[in-house]
């Protein structure tokens, strides 16, 4: 349930925040558990992909890795869609470069518990998951921990149309009063990553 990840400060404190205040700008202030990444998904979804040509079956977005990690930015939007051919491919949207895309790269699917067959998985329909159910799932999500642990951050976020839970993301939380370890004269935040996936009728489960 609980996986254990640590993450170094640095000491020169007036260089970590400006690092932080850069990070902030270049991103735009979005935040991986508020509804604008979802609209932000929703826009690039129709923008970006020709419906005619282009079925997504999924879309993930994560948040910022490293020094930037537990700030709780969105660092990517990632894609998945099937061709007219049945071929699967992948396109990621970076924010820090104004949602420029990357590039297009044909990828092996996975098959999901639901469908195994990407030429049979529906096209997903971001317009079913609204912002207020978007954040209403996170805050029962932080309901269901223990309470000796205190979010931080939403790690990644998940949606696709071929597995029985659709749904998955990770909270990072820490555990209340353990939330650092020094050693060698560094200090380090230790954290856990907390994956929760939700059925086609919403109802979560913390997975083990």
């Amino acid at each position: 349930m609980l996986r254990k990840t640590g993450l170094l400060l640095f000491a020169l404190i007036a260089l970590l925040l400006a690092s932080c205040d850069k990070v902030m700008q270049n991103l735009g202030g979005m935040k991986m558990d508020s509804p604008e990444v979802l609209e932000k998904a929703k826009e690039l979804a129709k923008s970006q992909f020709d419906a005619s040509k282009w079925k997504i079956v999924s879309v993930d977005w994560d948040e910022e890795s490293g020094q930037g990690e537990l700030e709780g930015n969105v660092t990517s939007i990632r894609f998945y869609m099937i061709d007219q051919d049945g071929k699967a491919w992948q396109q990621t949207f970076i924010a820090s470069l104004g949602w420029k895309a990357g590039d297009l790269d044909e990828t092996p699917f996975a098959k999901g518990d639901k469908l195994d067959n990407p030429k049979d998985y529906p096209a997903l329909d971001l317009e079913k998951l609204s912002g207020e159910q978007y954040t209403k799932m996170i805050e029962d999500a932080k309901a269901m921990l223990p309470k000796s642990y205190k979010y931080k951050s939403l790690d990644m976020f998940s949606i696709n149309t071929y597995d029985k839970e659709p749904i998955s993301f990770t909270l990072n939380v820490v555990e209340d009063g353990k939330e650092t370890v020094s050693n060698a004269g560094r200090t380090s935040i230790v954290f856990y990553e907390v994956r929760f996936t939700a059925d086609e009728n919403g109802k979560l489960t913390m997975k083990e």
